[in-house]
């Protein structure tokens, strides 16, 4: 018996470390088997892969297309495919870490076929769809990793390759049940043929909330109104969501249905070796509950408009940097223990004392309390509200709304939405007596003044912070890009007060 083995290596890679299960050595071949059937195995060239497992640091390279081999529609068969993501982790245990960066699929290279051809000024996302044309997948994949390795990162040594299809990443979050989101804000386009709605349909309320089937594809593919990076960031955060709910108990019972879902989905580098699938594990494991630290491709323009199209452009020299900080960066994070800031409804110096050091972390007294009031009147428990709010911030939201968890019990809960920057940047305010959502599964506690919080970070940035008060569970989410300081993030926490 392997205990609290990783199960199907390919997949927690894909769900960035994420479900374990304790099963036998016979069971381990067979998944092998099913996670990585020969028919969907891609021989790279030589020197592309190095398949070493060793149990030090492993990067993966994740290919998120919409291949449609398999569609009932010959339109959709015949389509070139295209990489829509294009995703880096790398699992760390000697710095106890996973890192995630993704590299904008607009960002402009050149690109070189293996038969000489040169595509200049063309967007990295072609790579893929340039190489299906000549070799099918295997093209496609193959192309898009000599690109990255030889335009972008000279350097980078990747031990293996991954090629998801969305419609088969549908399937795998369905058969983990679905996964538990904090959707930041409304989502909404009805694409009614237009030039302006010419994107997927998605009408989606903010608020921590399951999402399935194409909701979930929906969300995480979203950018009619959003930049590439904060789009990328939101799948970032849709992985690390999805971490947070999985437990052996989730995949147990599960084992040959998620497997086959996974071999259904993906096409890899990797060989269907029981050896190879338990070294994957190995290392998966130790990185299951580490933190996920996301680290951002630096950029000297994200919108160069250049013959009618718009590009990402970079420079070697920040590209060597994103590498470092990529393979090699080890950020921990400092959380303040000075009490933090709290509007003080008072007067004289101690409230003018706290109204000054608010106004230096660039905090500034909120508004539309009676819009929350509102909302509160379906809340059966005190709503709280953060009398402070960031200066260039402005309230969007409130919503109260039914939460029902794993088991399908109701609870209350509600959102209050500020937006605080003009693409993509908003934060939220939340309640729900729900206890112990999968949310704060793997959050550390830390104790601020007389509060003791759960933080959930990505290694330097609080992305989450939250508190119980009584039957009550309380947490203020930052955006997606973590505009928000850690400083910001625990002075907003500690000015949440109860409505009147």
């Amino acid at each position: 018996m392997f205990k609290r083995f990783a199960l199907a290596g390919l997949v927690i890679v894909l769900l960035s470390a994420g479900a374990t299960a304790t099963v036998a050595l016979n069971t381990v071949s067979g998944i092998a088997e099913e996670v990585f059937p020969k028919i969907n195995q891609i021989n790279a060239p030589k020197g592309l892969v190095t398949p070493v497992y060793s149990g030090g640091p492993q990067t993966f390279m994740i290919l998120g297309t919409d291949r449609r081999t398999g569609a009932k529609d010959a339109a959709d068969r015949e389509n070139p495919p295209h990489s829509d993501t294009i995703l880096l982790v790398r699992l760390d245990p000697e710095h106890g870490q996973t890192s995630i960066m993704s590299i904008p699929r607009d960002l402009m290279v050149n690109i070189t076929t293996s038969k000489g051809q040169v595509y200049t000024n063309e967007k990295i996302n072609a790579a893929y769809t340039i190489g299906n044309r000549v070799g099918g997948t295997k093209g496609g994949i193959v192309l898009a990793a000599e690109t990255i390795e030889k335009q972008v990162f000279p350097g980078l040594k990747l031990n293996g390759i991954i090629d998801v299809n969305f419609q088969g990443f549908i399937k795998v979050v369905d058969t983990l049940g679905c996964v538990y989101v904090n959707v930041d804000h409304h989502y909404f386009n009805l694409n009614n043929g237009s030039a302006e709605t010419n994107y997927s349909s998605i009408n989606l309320q903010p608020g921590y909330q399951r999402l399935c089937y194409q909701n979930a594809l929906d969300y995480v593919r979203y950018r009619h109104t959003d930049s590439d990076f904060v789009r990328v960031a939101r799948q970032q955060d849709f992985l690390r969501d999805l971490r947070e709910q999985i437990s052996p108990e989730d995949v147990l019972g599960q084992i040959d249905t998620v497997a086959k879902a996974v071999g259904h989905a993906i096409a890899s580098t990797f060989s269907s070796s029981t050896s190879e699938l338990l070294e994957l594990a190995k290392l998966v494991a130790f990185s299951q509950s580490k933190p996920i630290r996301q680290v951002r491709f630096l950029t000297t323009n994200v919108d160069l408009k250049l013959g009618g199209g718009s590009y990402v452009t970079s420079t070697p020299e920040l590209e060597r940097k994103t590498l470092d900080t990529f393979l090699y960066g080890h950020e921990t994070l400092h959380v303040p223990q000075s009490r933090p800031p709290a509007r003080n409804r008072g007067h004289g110096r101690h409230a003018s004392s706290s109204s000054s050091a608010a106004r230096a972390l660039g905090l500034i007294p909120s508004s539309g309390e009676s819009e929350a009031v509102k909302a509160a009147l379906s809340i059966p428990f005190p709503v709280l509200y953060p009398t402070l709010q960031t200066s260039q911030s402005e309230q969007q939201t409130v919503r109260a709304y039914m939460l029902s968890d794993q088991h399908r019990h109701a609870h209350h809960a509600y959102v209050v939405v500020w937006q605080q920057s003009v693409i993509g940047g908003y934060y939220d305010f939340q309640g729900t007596d729900w206890l112990n959502p999968p949310l704060f599964a793997h959050a550390h506690t830390q104790k601020v003044g007389s509060r003791t919080y759960r933080i959930v970070d990505d290694g330097s940035h609080i992305h989450i912070v939250g508190w119980r008060s009584g039957r009550v569970l309380y947490w203020i989410t930052n955006t997606l890009l973590e505009e928000l300081s850690n400083q910001q993030m625990l002075a907003l926490a500690a000015s949440a007060q109860p409505l009147h």
